[in-house]
């Protein structure tokens, strides 16, 4: 039984903030691309993460890039920057056209404090801006990868920020080997893995989600996408290369309508192919699937003892690979 805060959250989701009025209606989705096109949010970080978390901008392209460090004990923030640490990538979640949210930073800032990485975070082009498809966006995440000078050991990301993970990691194998040998684990916070959104158990799941909507989120895809076909890897890493890719862990819950394509990766890894979805946790030495009854979308990263239990875990397995 969901513990009271994440009843709280979801009532907070479907009545006060009202996100699926947005997510399921085509209408309203264009007006809210149109509104925060003319009018973007802030991405800047918070200033309240903790007196141990230091954040400088180590752009290395035409996009913002901030490093999160948690600063050691007796050791100065200058002398913890210079060293070249490992570092995990971490790439936020917002629907392709949301900003990055404080909900992304406290997770980024606790990754920092509880893992021995720096996270990178890169502030990639929103929807719907002409530099803004899945091609665009893996080409720049990759770039950052080829000119960072910490090495990059672990990629993660929720919902959107999570298929980009998983689609940036399978490019790496294909165009730049020597990076991606270097890729420990990746973390897939409810990500977006098949976005056709068609198959039966997505819209099945729907109906019980209180906060995305297939009808809104097929405004964006053909954005995403910008020519290339929704089973192209690159727009729906469902279907691209698994075999070669580092140990994953992976969260959702069963009131995201996302939770499908989990289970179908999941199936993938299970040797069942991409169209059975396979409902339930599961574990082997490639991927750590937690499917947790009657969460919402990206639940992993919100304030209630779901998502605390979530939290920790992701932090054992960075910590582990």
């Amino acid at each position: 039984m969901p513990s009271f805060f994440a009843w709280a959250f979801r009532f907070y989701i479907k009545w006060i903030l009202r996100s699926k009025t947005v997510m399921s209606n085509a209408t309203a989705m264009r007006k809210a691309l149109h509104s925060l096109y003319i009018r973007p949010q802030s991405f800047s970080p918070p200033t309240n993460l903790g007196n141990n978390i230091f954040i400088d901008r180590v752009d290395l392209n035409a996009w913002p890039l901030y490093r999160v460090s948690a600063v050691g004990r007796g050791s100065s923030s200058n002398q913890r920057n210079d060293q070249k640490r490992d570092a995990m990538v971490y790439i936020h979640g917002g629907s392709f056209f949301h900003d990055i949210a404080s909900l992304h930073w406290q997770f980024i800032a606790q990754v920092a404090c509880e893992t021995n990485l720096d996270v990178l975070v890169p502030i990639y082009p929103l929807l719907p801006r002409p530099v803004s498809s899945a091609a665009q966006i893996n080409k720049g995440l990759i770039e950052i990868c080829r000119k960072s000078e910490q090495p990059i050991v672990c990629i993660g990301g929720d919902s959107a920020g999570g298929m980009l993970s998983i689609a940036m990691a399978q490019q790496l194998q294909k165009t730049a080997p020597e990076l991606a040998a270097r890729l420990r684990c990746l973390v897939l916070i409810s990500p977006v893995l098949d976005c056709s959104l068609s198959h039966p158990e997505v819209v099945r799941l729907e109906k019980d989600d209180p906060w995305l909507g297939i009808e809104g989120l097929e405004v964006l895809m053909p954005m995403l996408a910008d020519g290339l076909p929704m089973n192209d890897p690159i727009v729906s890493p469902l279907y691209g290369d698994t075999d070669n890719l580092p140990p994953i862990i992976m969260t959702s819950g069963t009131s995201d309508m996302l939770c499908a394509d989990a289970r179908r990766l999941s199936g993938k890894f299970q040797g069942k192919g991409t169209e059975e979805p396979v409902p339930g946790s599961f574990h082997n030495e490639k991927l750590t699937f937690i499917e947790k009854a009657d969460m919402i979308h990206v639940y992993a990263l919100l304030r209630n003892p779901e998502g605390a239990e979530a939290r920790e875990l992701i932090m054992h397995f960075i910590n582990k690979y």
